[in-house]
């Protein structure tokens, strides 16, 4: 489904203006720092969870500030989480963390550190 992920850096007093597409879900994640949503404060490690109505938001920055805006199409499936595991349903969690425990899910290729001048 569609998404947009944005990384939004703010140097204090800095503002701006973000247009969200209209039935989607969006979340805006403070990373760093401190902002205003609309007028209303978020500090760090504070996730703000957007309606669907489809509109412009503003974000402004009352210090430095690190933020992460992410929005997309819903779904429309059950979601289940688990630790890294999201799945859509208890089942499909109990799969994933057996085929992770019996090294189904891959390994990642070995490689030979090469030096120069042998």
């Amino acid at each position: 489904t569609p998404m947009n992920v944005w990384d939004l850096r703010l140097t204090r007093g800095g503002r701006t203006r973000l247009s969200l597409p209209g039935g989607w879900s969006a979340a805006l994640v403070v990373l760093r720092g401190n902002v205003r949503v609309n007028d209303d404060a978020a500090g760090e490690a504070q996730l703000v969870v957007l309606d669907r109505a489809g509109w412009t938001i503003s974000v402004s920055a009352d210090s430095d500030a690190t933020v992460l805006l992410l929005a997309g199409e819903p779904i429309d499936e059950p979601l289940v989480g688990h630790g890294p595991f999201v799945m859509n349903s208890e089942a499909e969690i109990r799969q994933a963390i057996a085929d992770f425990s019996s090294g189904r899910f891959g390994e990642l290729a070995s490689y030979t550190s090469l030096t120069s001048g042998s």
